[in-house]
């Protein structure tokens, strides 16, 4: 439990939220000062305003004597209530000391409120803080209710002003510290609700999902959110769900791996044994047999060939293509020889060129374009009226391009998203879902590509691209 308890802990203090938090606190820090440089020129500006206008008040209490004089006592009170030492007025034409110190003093330093600016305020005010009160400075201003050619002019020791300026500065600090944390405590406690704990529980299952893919259970939960976050856990939970598909798919490949290594051996031998037996019959004297024999004796060859290569394939072991230069259009001729098809219902045709050469493994291409094929004829073979099934090919920019094309009744859309994965539905009750993985595994191993041109109501068009391989990379010889 203590383990348990530190872990937490120390996930809060690194974590997200732990960040969130110290930075708010210094954006908020960061923004009260941009508040307080000008908010501490108001005010000294507001400070030296009130001396203006109680200076200018103990004025009119002087002029209001009738020989514009007042007592010693009066006087000092005056000058102490208004906090100055000197209080001049000037009119136009003349000025007049109206309150002075028996001290003489000397000016540091002297400011016209009448021409201030927030610059020269702002720099007003640092040099203050800067100087820490031990001037005596004189300021000239317009006192309220006064027209604006009677201007105030008065002396005063800046360290009142300092003093005042520290506290306000002492009173903005605190309550800065409070603001921020008091936001930084909302927007922690708003983003640790709508962020910090969802992407936690993400992260959390990710881990999971880590450690154990194949258990349901580490599958991220999915609120009904629609920002980002929900967008997230849905594309992660989608994500989960197609990885534990492949790595169950890859499961059953594994397990098709191994079944083929057991009966590899016992079906070898017995195609060797069929093999033997066409041989004998492919010297008989009949022609009718030996034009029987011939196809046949291929067609186990290609069986053969094709067990030694499926267990290749179900380990991602394909073999490398033994390419040779030939006519396309035999090949084609081979294939549809081998369909049972229906010649009432299903049309063929061979539209490739006679001249037409294509460098590539024979075997290879001959199992793709075979399975195709076959697709094809099933589908026309369940259709109504049948159809045709027709095959072509022509030279492209770089390569050549055989197409596959069926009047049938299409592929249906779900079959079509998953249509050359193993072990995919096809739609129909034969087959095991290997021959159009098998297909653009090889068309790949050739360095082209199979692709669905099209698939409706008006039919299916699949395209073979098989690239041009310079002379020296074609074999006329198997490989050893």
């Amino acid at each position: 439990m203590a383990g348990f308890s530190f872990s937490v802990l120390s996930r809060a203090a690194s974590g997200l939220s732990a960040r969130l938090l110290v930075l708010t606190v210094l954006f908020v820090l960061l923004g009260e000062i941009f508040i307080y440089v000008p908010s501490i020129a108001r005010h000294r500006m507001v400070f030296l305003e009130e001396r203006i206008e109680a200076a200018r008040i103990a004025a009119l209490a002087v002029e209001a004597s009738p020989d514009g004089m007042v007592t010693e006592e009066l006087r000092l009170a005056l000058l102490d209530r208004a906090g100055v030492a000197a209080v001049s007025l000037k009119r136009p034409g003349s000025r007049r000391l109206v309150l002075a110190d028996d001290m003489p003093v000397t000016v540091d330093a002297s400011f016209d409120l009448r021409e201030a600016t927030p610059l020269r305020l702002i720099a007003h005010a640092a040099d203050t803080l800067r100087h820490g009160g031990e001037r005596t400075i004189r300021v000239m201003g317009v006192a309220p209710g006064d027209s604006s050619d009677t201007m105030v002019d008065i002396v005063l020791p800046e360290t009142p002003m300092f003093a005042s300026m520290l506290d306000y500065s002492g009173r903005i600090l605190v309550l800065s510290i409070i603001l921020a944390f008091v936001v930084a405590g909302l927007v922690y406690l708003s983003l640790h609700w709508l962020m910090v704990l969802p992407l936690g529980r993400m992260t959390d299952s990710l881990v999971s999902f880590r450690r154990a893919p194949e258990d349901a259970a580490a599958t991220v939960r999915v609120s009904g959110r629609r920002d980002e976050i929900g967008l997230a856990q849905r594309e992660l939970q989608v994500m989960q769900r197609r990885v534990r598909a492949a790595l169950r798919q890859r499961a059953r490949l594994a397990a098709l791996g191994t079944g083929v290594t057991k009966i590899n051996h016992d079906l070898r031998n017995m195609l060797a044994t069929a093999a033997v037996l066409t041989d004998r019959l492919a010297m008989a004297r009949d022609p009718e047999v030996q034009k029987l024999a011939h196809p046949l004796v291929a067609a186990i060859d290609r069986a053969i060939t094709l067990c030694t290569h499926t267990l290749s394939f179900a380990t991602g072991r394909l073999p490398a293509p033994r390419r040779t230069s030939f006519a396309l259009a035999p090949l084609v001729d081979d294939v549809g020889a081998a369909l049972s098809i229906d010649e009432n219902s299903v049309i063929w045709r061979n539209d490739v060129p006679p001249e037409l050469q294509v460098t590539a493994d024979r075997d290879q291409l001959y199992r793709v374009i075979i399975n195709l094929a076959q697709n094809a004829a099933q589908a026309l073979a369940c259709r109504d009226g049948g159809g045709t099934l027709r095959i072509d090919a022509w030279d492209d920019a770089g390569g050549t391009v055989v197409e596959v094309a069926d009047t049938g009744p299409g592929i249906p859309a779900p079959v079509r998203e998953h249509l050359f994965e193993a072990f995919a539905d096809g739609g129909g009750s034969e087959g095991t879902g290997l021959g159009l993985a098998i297909a653009r595994e090889l068309m790949r191993n050739h360095g082209g590509d199979i692709d669905l041109e099209r698939s409706d109501h008006e039919g299916t068009v699949f395209r073979l691209r098989l690239p041009d391989v310079p002379d020296r990379e074609t074999t006329d010889t198997p490989d050893e």
